[in-house]
């Protein structure tokens, strides 16, 4: 089994994942990081964590790195695993067991929080959803894209898991010709999950397995704030995909409008944003200018701090 880290400026966090990965219950064969063109020290950081480093010289995305990984593996399975998550000690062999145990799944996935909830689709009245007051959400629970679970199963089949710390089959994988690289970073898991699920593989949930995400990767301090203009890119882009072209623009035109109202809320209440700069128009721009906006950011953020 090889571990894959994809890495991208995030040289803090390698350190405790390297320990973490070897000081479980099962050692992977391979610990393998592609790393994306970091600035800071990731490459020597993941060697002397324990890592074989592949560097790839730019940043393509997440997706292009894993299909990198993939190819490089050699191994029945591969764990994809963000560098900023700490997995339990048995984690590994946990997803392990349930995956060779499920011989009709491909993906096992771990959870993150509690209540333990299983991933559904994306929809967008699951998108509005979520933009909702607590108070509302309540009543509408049957709308959201997370439904709870017993956290005693074994396992459960779901759509499809966090891409944070999940295991996959290699072979059937490639199958599918790997992560769709369009997708640069957000939903290429769900993307991917569902191309396999018209194969006939299932997505399979374990939620005894548990790991700790910090969600924050990057050495710069990243935030999801940051982040967001991605995640609702590559959103539209997944209904582009599955979806009529009427429903992924309504959808677009729905998501940004909420981003809008929440912002525009935000600042009359002088509440902490949620939502970076370029979110509203995110789903409406090319993944070229998002990437260049967020690097315009991230060296006006080094040389502030410099």
């Amino acid at each position: 089994m090889t571990a894959v880290v994809v890495s991208h400026n995030s040289a803090r966090h390698l350190p405790a994942l390297g320990h973490a990965l070897l000081s479980g219950s099962l050692v992977p064969d391979r610990m393998l990081l592609i790393d994306n063109a970091s600035v800071d020290d990731s490459v020597s950081c993941a060697r002397l964590a324990g890592f074989d480093v592949h560097e790839a010289g730019c940043n393509d995305g997440f997706g292009a790195a894993c299909n990198i990984a993939l190819h490089m593996a050699g191994t029945e399975f591969v764990l994809i695993c963000n560098p900023d998550v700490l997995p339990s000690p048995t984690a590994l062999e946990q997803l392990v067991t349930a995956l060779r145990g499920t011989t009709t799944a491909a993906v096992a996935g771990a959870a993150f929080d509690r209540p333990f909830r299983a991933r559904r689709f994306s929809r967008i009245t699951g998108n509005l959803w979520s933009f909702l007051p607590k108070w509302l959400q309540r009543p509408l629970n049957r709308l959201a894209l997370e439904v709870p679970i017993d956290p005693d199963k074994n396992y459960v089949v779901v759509d499809y898991v966090v891409g944070a710390f999940m295991l996959c089959r290699t072979a059937a994988v490639l199958s599918v010709d790997g992560f769709d690289e369009r997708f640069f970073l957000y939903s290429e898991e769900e993307d991917l999950c569902r191309r396999l699920g018209k194969r006939g593989w299932q997505t399979i949930f374990v939620p005894t397995v548990t790991t700790i995400h910090k969600h924050s990767t990057s050495s710069e301090g990243v935030d999801g704030a940051v982040m967001a203009p991605f995640r609702f890119h590559s959103l539209y882009w997944y209904y582009r995909r599955y979806h009529s072209r009427v429903y992924a623009e309504l959808a677009r035109c729905t998501i940004s409008m909420c981003v809008m109202i929440d912002r525009t809320y935000r600042a009359l209440t002088r509440r902490r944003q949620v939502y970076g700069p370029g979110t509203i128009t995110a789903p409406f721009r090319s993944i070229d200018a998002l990437r260049r906006a967020h690097e315009r950011r991230a060296r006006a953020t080094r040389s502030v701090r410099g």
